[in-house]
């Protein structure tokens, strides 16, 4: 019987068993890391229909045979544990903080917060964590505005939330996650309160006038309060990272990005279908209250039926070649943000949030790349979410004095050489080679691709290094030996 977790490759790429499995059918027989049997859906319009079927309840809801696989499942207020009317009341007084206006006027600042860490990136040695720079402080600077709670605070809601988010898998100790859970609401129910003081236009003034009004319990609006700070930050960490990943693994389409920046509406589409966040044990449970049939496949009530969102953007019937990341894709939706009464709520503000990185990002650090080999990066595979313990990045090219930065120069060459090994190049001074798609100038002398350097022979070669993950033979050929000029010198 299929096991899961199934593991990414290079922990992006998806399964090679997810995929024989999902050739096989919508639906499969699977084995939970909690050593239970059940059901795990992976065809895309049978996905929709259990997500939006109210025979299933959602995943903070089990049978008595089952125990959530997180402390926040089943929590009073995380919508998850809630369905039906309940679920509808609960969510009405959230959705404002996630309405079309207010998403809007968190645009400018999100763009300003940007900015802000990209400046201060570019100030750090080399090389420097990206995760610490900008995908996890981005998204803990956005939850915190909309929630109204200092982002100095980040580190410690940030440690809480990772043990609130960390896979029990039913079986495994849970006495520091409800710990941290319970410290999560302390402090979410004092920040609540304190806004009777000081309120203003925030998540946490709309859920103390929720209580005040009679349409919510403390105690539910405090599930809320700390079950969107936790989802909204971790989710989008990881998915910032991830992507960032992706784009390191095509550079093509990268550069697509780059050349079009239109494009970065459905690059953000693409990074969500593929590479969703997850680390291997991906997708959402649902419990069956009766009998049903899905896709031919009888399921007794109170089974465990886990909706495989990542593995629903591989069915063919609904995406053309699912398994090419294609950021100029024809628009299908796919099942990222799930799908149903408890669509992610907070879908506008993560989509806005990635459509400010990918928008941006390539073109204030054109030679943006990893500093190490993507398999020695750590995945953080207890936490559901997925993403990195480090994300370690190069943005820099120089010449041989170390004096100048040839980012914008050497970013073609970047973009078009990739593979396995750290290559350095160098070429004579008199000039680039007439390569098509190298029209940048000589280092040396800024004369442009195409023409040749008039300076007399002798003029020193110009020397870039770029630290990134490059086939010597590839670079070779993208820039051959020229009649009257020496050879490139590739250093594997």
């Amino acid at each position: 019987m299929p096991t899961l977790p199934m593991w990414r490759v290079n922990h992006i790429e998806p399964s090679p068993e997810m995929l024989a499995l999902r050739a096989n059918g919508p639906i499969h027989r699977v084995r939970f890391p909690s050593g239970h049997e059940g059901w795990w859906v992976t065809g895309y319009e049978e996905a929709k229909a259990v997500l939006s079927d109210s025979a299933f309840r959602p995943s903070g809801m089990p049978s008595a045979a089952f125990t959530p696989a997180t402390v926040i499942l089943g929590s009073p207020g995380w919508l998850g544990s809630h369905e039906g009317s309940e679920h509808a009341r609960l969510r009405a007084i959230v959705a404002p903080a996630f309405s079309n206006r207010r998403v809007k006027l968190l645009a400018q600042r999100i763009e300003a917060i940007a900015a802000q860490l990209f400046e201060t990136l570019a100030a750090q040695p080399q090389p420097a964590d990206l995760r610490h720079y900008l995908s996890f402080p981005l998204p803990a600077m956005v939850i915190s505005a909309l929630m109204g709670v200092p982002y100095e605070d980040h580190a410690f809601f940030a440690e809480l939330s990772d043990e609130v988010m960390t896979h029990q898998h039913e079986s495994g100790p849970r006495s520091a996650a409800l710990l941290a859970w319970e410290e999560l609401r302390t402090y979410i129910r004092g920040k609540m309160r304190g806004k009777r003081q000081d309120p203003g236009d925030n998540l946490l003034t709309d859920l103390l006038a929720a209580v005040d009004q009679g349409k919510a319990t403390e105690e539910e609006a405090i599930g809320l309060a700390a079950g969107i700070l936790v989802a909204g930050h971790e989710s989008t960490v990881a998915q910032i990272e991830l992507g960032l990943l992706a784009m390191f693994r095509h550079p093509q389409q990268r550069e697509r990005l780059v050349g079009d920046p239109s494009l970065v509406d459905k690059a953000a589409e693409e990074i969500l279908r593929m590479y969703p966040p997850g680390a291997g044990w991906d997708g959402i449970m649902r419990y069956p209250t009766t009998d049903v049939t899905i896709a031919g496949v009888h399921i007794p009530a109170e089974s465990k039926v886990l909706v495989g969102l990542p593995a629903t953007s591989f069915d063919p019937r609904h995406f053309d070649d699912p398994e090419i990341f294609d950021i100029g894709r024809a628009e299908k939706p796919h099942l990222a943000f799930s799908y149903g009464p408890h669509y992610c709520i907070g879908e506008a503000l993560a989509r806005l949030e990635l459509k400010v990185v990918f928008g941006s990002i390539f073109q204030r650090f054109p030679t943006l790349r990893l500093a190490v080999a993507s398999g020695e990066l750590k995945l953080r595979k207890e936490i559901i979410t997925g993403g990195f313990e480090e994300l370690p990045v190069l943005w820099r090219c120089a010449d041989t004095t170390g004096n100048r930065d040839l980012s914008a120069i050497c970013r073609r060459t970047y973009m078009e050489a990739c593979g396995q090994a750290a290559f350095a190049f160098s070429r004579c001074g008199e000039g680039w080679p007439d390569h098509p798609d190298t029209r940048v100038p000589c280092p040396t002398c800024h004369v442009k691709a195409g023409t040749w350097c008039k300076r007399p022979s002798g003029h020193r070669a110009a020397e870039l290094h770029i630290e990134h993950a490059a086939i010597a033979a590839g670079a070779a050929q993208l820039f051959p030996r020229s009649a009257g000029h020496s050879t490139w010198v590739i250093r594997a």
